[in-house]
């Protein structure tokens, strides 16, 4: 009788793990959703300065979607500057993150392997920040 419960236990344990993470999965999306929301209308309102000061004069009178085009066009300019440099921070960072992890033994390991580990580290740790974020604006929205 006692395995029958115990089992029971776990049934019921599972079921509630289970649940528990439907609802977080639930207020993620609703999360993300109220996220994209409000950003979206901040980015085009961004976008569409950016684009009316890089067309200075001329921009008078143009359709507020062709400003924003304008500004997007200039972030991605931007972007693809700042790229290298942002490249090489980030591949630090994975180095860091994976000397760390190592403790002792990184000063015997390649630096590649401890990008490598870094960057699974630090993936795992801002997904899983990111999910914790989302739950909590689903939270909020709800």
């Amino acid at each position: 009788m006692g395995e029958l419960k115990e089992l029971r236990e776990q049934q019921e344990s599972l079921v509630a793990r289970a649940k528990d993470l439907n609802r977080k999965i639930y207020l993620a999306g609703l999360g993300a959703y109220t996220k994209a929301e409000s950003t979206s209308g901040e980015l085009y309102e961004k976008y569409a300065a950016t684009g009316a000061d890089a067309l200075g004069e001329s921009a008078e009178g143009k359709p507020k979607a062709l400003l924003a085009g304008r500004g997007l066009l200039q972030a991605a300019r931007e972007l693809v500057d700042a790229a290298p440099e942002k490249r090489k921070a980030l591949y630090e960072r994975f180095v860091d993150a994976g000397k760390k992890e190592r403790g002792e033994k990184a000063d015997s390991t390649n630096e590649f392997v401890l990008a490598g580990l870094g960057a699974v580290l630090t993936a795992r740790e801002e997904s899983e920040k990111f999910f914790n974020e989302l739950v909590a604006a689903g939270e909020e929205r709800a």
